[in-house]
């Protein structure tokens, strides 16, 4: 029977309407157990009531288990060729999913499992691989420690093929043409490592059947092995009908050194910046907006961001520069990142050009370590300038701290903290801040002498900064999941002992709940497993 609520229906309106009414037929099992019809009014209302009844228990009574072909089952996972986890860290675990704590720590678990050398435990693979599938940050890390039991199970979820082992060489191509979406974005992007052209070409076959975002997530996997020999492809796709397409083959593009979209918009761009020296002496640059928008520098990308704030030429001027590699600046006028933002801020196009050089810095126009300089420089700008000028950075400008080596990162970290007062008030907010951001991305744990030298100034700036507490809260959480633990003995003690009234008190001890809790964690793992 596949509407009972039919029968449910016969009887609210009344088992006197049954009478004369066809009832809904039901299942084979219970039809042979009905007793005969019965035409009469009071034989048709049994039997609704009857077949209800009959309906209710059969439902309740469960359904029949269909029978399993185990020579159809799948084989097992291979032996696991990791470690077990120890008991003490597994434990900690479960009270990481169960009490809600903070992403950070999960990651800092999960790659202290893999330091380890060891898998994830078999009865968290379910909720992990569902958690990650959720939260794509956490896909790398746990993809780490899955083992071979987890990566055997990946495979009985379309959802979870992020986790699945890479796809034999014999069955690439299979997968690519019969796969999930998912299963074949992965088999291109694992085909590029191997064979970039063979890729390529593959997805120039498929192309023309692709739908239009399947086609701009493709292009993505170009990054793989990127070279000159993607160029023309690429070309080609800067001239699709959809707009989402041609911006990811202008993302891709423009990260091509020596591409004809880079020379293009080089070419455009140079003329609008020139030097100039004023009356004092100070040099200076002089802009020039371009003055109109033709269709190849649409193709090219100008104008299909939106820059809020800035006039319509100001933004085809900050598209042009975000596709420009800087050292053509610093080689042009002959000076320093650092001089070049100093007299930007003295332009009045300063918006611009900010906005302009930093998005070609995120946008990834060099290797990470060529613009070290600019990283550098821009960083300090953002300390120095005021807050709309601040404005103009891409939001995601502050994920380079996760794309630079750990080590550059923790020594400019430690250059700004060195060079500022020791003790923290109004004017060292910007800094407190730009540690905050970084905390959040870094790559890694701060050096001890580092820890213990921020912590200490911010919780000396707390009692002296009671209108900047949330600023001052935004930041401990931030530095809570990346402090060396240990570095900071015996400072919740001599904070406890001359601390201000005011809910900041609570966060102060989430602080050092956090800690505490990531030196357990550490802990943990010393263990025997």
């Amino acid at each position: 029977m596949s509407d009972p609520g039919k029968l449910y229906g016969l009887l609210q309106v009344g088992t006197s309407r049954a009478a004369g009414v066809q009832l809904p037929e039901l299942p084979a099992e219970l039809a042979d157990l009905m007793p005969p019809a019965d035409t009469s009014d009071a034989g048709a209302a049994s039997r609704l009531w009857l077949s209800l009844g009959a309906w209710s228990l059969w439902a309740r009574a469960g359904l029949r288990p269909t029978t399993v072909d185990l020579a159809a089952a799948p084989a097992p996972s291979g032996a696991e060729q990791l470690r077990t986890c120890p008991a003490g860290a597994e434990s900690l675990l479960a009270r990481l999913l169960q009490g809600g704590q903070k992403p950070v720590l999960l990651r800092e678990w999960l790659r202290e499992l893999k330091r380890y050398g060891g898998c994830l435990p078999a009865r968290f693979l379910p909720n992990l691989l569902a958690l990650a599938t959720r939260h794509a940050e956490l896909q790398a890390d746990v993809a780490d420690v899955l083992g071979e039991r987890g990566r055997w199970l990946s495979r009985f979820d379309p959802a979870w093929s992020w986790a699945a082992p890479a796809v034999a060489r014999e069955d690439r191509l299979t997968v690519w043409e019969t796969g999930s979406a998912e299963q074949r974005h992965a088999a291109l992007a694992q085909w590029r490592y191997e064979d970039p052209d063979a890729a390529r070409e593959a997805l120039a076959q498929a192309w023309a059947s692709e739908p239009p975002d399947r086609r701009a997530q493709l292009l993505g996997c170009l990054l793989v092995g990127l070279g000159p020999a993607d160029e023309a492809f690429l070309e080609s796709a800067l001239d699709d009908r959809r707009k989402e397409v041609r911006v990811a083959a202008q993302a891709v593009l423009v990260q091509l050194p020596g591409s004809a979209l880079r020379r293009r918009m080089q070419a455009r761009s140079e003329p609008l910046l020139q030097p100039k020296r004023s009356l004092l002496g100070r040099s200076g640059i002089e802009v020039t907006l371009p003055e109109a928008l033709d269709k190849a520098m649409a193709r090219d990308g100008v104008g299909a961001a939106a820059h809020p704030g800035l006039g319509e030429k100001a933004g085809w001027l900050v598209d042009l520069l975000a596709a420009t590699d800087p050292r053509v600046w610093t080689a042009r006028f002959g000076a320093s990142p650092a001089d070049l933002l100093a007299m930007a801020a003295r332009s009045d196009f300063a918006h611009a050009l900010v906005r302009g050089w930093s998005s070609a810095v995120v946008r990834g126009v060099a290797a990470p370590g060529e613009l070290s300089g600019w990283v550098h420089a821009l960083l300090l700008f953002w300390m120095s300038a005021d807050a709309q000028l601040r404005q103009q950075y891409p939001k995601d400008f502050f994920d380079m701290y996760a794309r630079m080596p750990a080590a550059d990162v923790h020594a400019h970290l430690s250059e700004l903290v060195k060079a500022s007062p020791r003790s923290w008030g109004k004017r060292e907010l910007v800094l407190i801040d730009l540690l905050g951001q970084a905390a959040r991305r870094s790559a890694g744990v701060l050096p001890a002498a580092l820890s213990r030298e921020i912590v200490t100034r911010l919780l000396g700036a707390l009692p002296d900064m009671p209108e900047a507490q949330w600023e001052l809260r935004v930041a401990l959480e931030s530095l809570a999941g990346v402090v060396e633990p240990q570095s900071l003995a015996g400072l919740e003690a001599g904070w406890g002992a001359g601390a201000p009234e005011g809910g900041i008190n609570h966060h102060i001890a989430s602080f050092f709940d956090i800690v505490r809790l990531r030196h357990e964690m550490s802990l943990s793992f010393q263990e025997p497993a």
